[in-house]
C-alpha cells in the first residue's frame, strides 16, 4: 500500500497552471504506462531503466517518500496527474537536495509545465525549507532536460564520464546546480524546451 508522508512539504503548492500535491495509491494506474514504456524510461534517472508493475511502482513511490530526506510530489493540471517531481537525499544540515522531474503523460510535454512545477518547488525549497542549493542529474543526450535546467538558471557544475548505461551505451551524467543566491526562475512564461 502506498503511503504518503509529505508533512514537511506544505502541500499543495499551486501555480498558474500546475499544482504539486501528494501522490496517492489511486494514481498508480495512471503511472503504469510510463513505467512500462522503455523509451520513456531511457532518461528517467532515479531507477534502472526496466518496466515496473503496479506493485513495484507503489513500493517505489513509498521508498521515494520517507518524509524526512525524500519527497515525491504529483504534478497535476486541473486535477489530472501529468508527472512526478521529487526532492531526493535532502541534506538538512548542509541545506541541499537533488531535484528531479518526469512528465509521465506525453501530451503534457512541451507546454512549459515542467518549468512551472520546478519553479514552484525551487521557490518553496529556498524560501520555506531554507535550502542553500538544489542540484539535478541529467543524462547527457537528454537535450530537452538540459535546456530546461539551463533555462531555469541552473549552472552546469560537473560531468561524470560514462556513468550510466542506457540501451547498450554508456553516457555521461551531467550535474546542474542552483544556489539560493542565483537569479531565481520566473513563475510565468512558456518554455518549448519543457519535457
Amino acid at each position: 500500500m502506498l503511503t504518503t508522508n509529505n508533512s514537511r512539504s506544505g502541500l499543495p503548492l499551486r501555480g498558474p497552471r500546475v499544482d504539486l500535491t501528494a501522490i496517492h495509491e489511486s494514481d498508480i494506474p495512471n503511472l503504469l504506462p510510463f513505467f512500462q514504456d522503455m523509451a520513456s524510461l531511457t532518461y528517467f534517472i532515479p531507477t534502472t531503466a526496466r518496466p515496473l508493475n503496479a506493485t513495484q511502482i507503489g513500493r517505489l513511490m513509498t521508498d521515494w517518500n520517507d518524509g524526512v530526506e525524500n519527497f515525491i510530489f504529483a504534478v497535476r493540471v486541473d486535477g489530472w496527474l501529468v508527472g512526478l517531481l521529487n526532492l531526493d537525499g535532502l541534506d538538512w544540515p548542509n541545506g541541499h537536495s537533488e531535484i528531479g522531474i518526469a512528465l509521465t503523460e506525453p501530451a503534457a510535454r512541451g507546454h512549459g509545465l515542467a518549468a512551472e512545477a520546478l519553479t514552484l518547488m525551487i521557490r518553496y525549497a529556498f524560501d520555506e525549507l531554507g535550502l542553500k542549493r538544489i542540484w539535478a542529474r541529467v543524462i547527457e543526450p537528454n537535450t530537452a532536460s538540459r535546456k530546461l535546467f539551463e533555462t531555469l538558471n541552473f549552472t552546469l557544475e560537473g560531468r561524470l564520464r560514462q556513468h550510466i548505461l542506457r540501451r547498450g551505451d554508456y553516457h555521461d551524467m551531467l550535474i546542474y546546480g542552483l544556489l539560493n543566491t542565483d537569479q531565481q526562475p520566473a513563475l510565468s512564461g512558456h518554455h518549448d524546451s519543457d519535457r
